[in-house]
């Protein structure tokens, strides 16, 4: 098969008059002229006709030097002066680019985010066989978005994909230091000791290894986030992000994990309490030692 495709000529088709005497069949056996239908007015068009999504579309380019600006910057100045324009009904307008490829990298990136505090979560509380400890645990990572937004901004660093795989990181690191703190709090009562004196004898076993990682992370990163070497650049955001994350991160790891844990772990023994009548074995061994004398624990 060829595809054939039939026109009339140059001086015929550039030509009113000569369009107007093309004869053509009208049914019936009838033949008129083309002049007797239509009128015709002679004007410019485009040389070719792009399509996407069967939608006629004028693609408008541009080129923009990354060492002055960045894509989302450009973006909102573009919308700025688009937004003063007065578009008919029928146009409409879409941005590609740089720009598309960016929001759809940062989708992305947010979906990975979510799915690796899912899977972080469901793997702490099949380990712990309960909710508080993991939600007392999982409470550091969103927290360290603090230190991440005030390091971007204080550097005046753009969020981007690279920033994105700093918060990954930081998941990982934060999360792995609360579960240290909240593990060591466990022992302790499972020992005997009651909440508030686990929680203090955690923290100060726990302090120097939480400065350590922290810090040393931190120093590592130091050069990555000054831009040191050959394409540092790329990877700033990420060193940035880091470095906020952590030693916000820090922070929330010695003083609030342990208040949350607290405030958590008596809200669930009020909890079981309340419902079914009996009381976690840690409280009871705790009151125990005490001297509350001996308590029956049907947990």
């Amino acid at each position: 098969e060829y595809n054939v495709r039939v026109r009339l000529p140059r001086e015929v088709t550039g030509d009113e008059q000569a369009l107007g005497q093309i004869i053509i069949s009208a049914g019936g056996g009838r033949i008129v002229q083309l002049g007797d239908l239509a009128s015709f007015d002679l004007g410019d068009g485009p040389a070719h006709i792009e399509r996407e999504n069967q939608v006629r579309i004028q693609r408008v380019t541009g080129n923009f030097n990354t060492a002055l600006n960045d894509a989302g910057s450009i973006m909102d100045e573009i919308r700025y002066r688009i937004d003063e324009m007065d578009l008919p009904d029928q146009y409409g307008l879409i941005f590609g680019g740089q720009f598309e490829t960016a929001e759809e990298t940062d989708r992305e990136m947010l979906t990975v985010i979510l799915l690796a505090l899912f899977l972080v979560f469901v793997v702490l509380a099949v380990q712990y066989e309960r909710l508080s400890n993991p939600l007392v645990i999982m409470a550091a990572a969103p927290l360290s978005l603090v230190g991440v937004v005030a390091m971007l901004w204080l550097s005046s660093t753009p969020l981007s994909a690279p920033a994105f795989l700093g918060l990954i990181l930081l998941i990982g690191i934060v999360v792995n230091n609360a579960i240290l703190l909240v593990e060591y709090i466990e022992r302790g009562r499972r020992r005997g000791l009651d909440t508030p004196e686990a929680v203090v004898e955690a923290g100060g076993i726990r302090l120097r290894p939480i400065l350590m990682t922290t810090l040393t992370t931190v120093a590592g990163m130091i050069p990555l986030a000054v831009g040191m070497g050959a394409g540092a650049n790329l990877m700033q955001p990420l060193a940035v992000a880091v470095i906020g994350g952590l030693l916000s991160a820090m922070l929330l790891t010695l003083f609030l994990i342990p208040c949350l844990y607290v405030i958590v772990q008596n809200a669930s023994d009020w909890l079981l309490e309340t419902l079914t009548g009996r009381r976690d074995s840690r409280t009871d061994r705790s009151l125990e030692q005490a001297g509350d004398g001996p308590v029956t624990s049907r947990y």
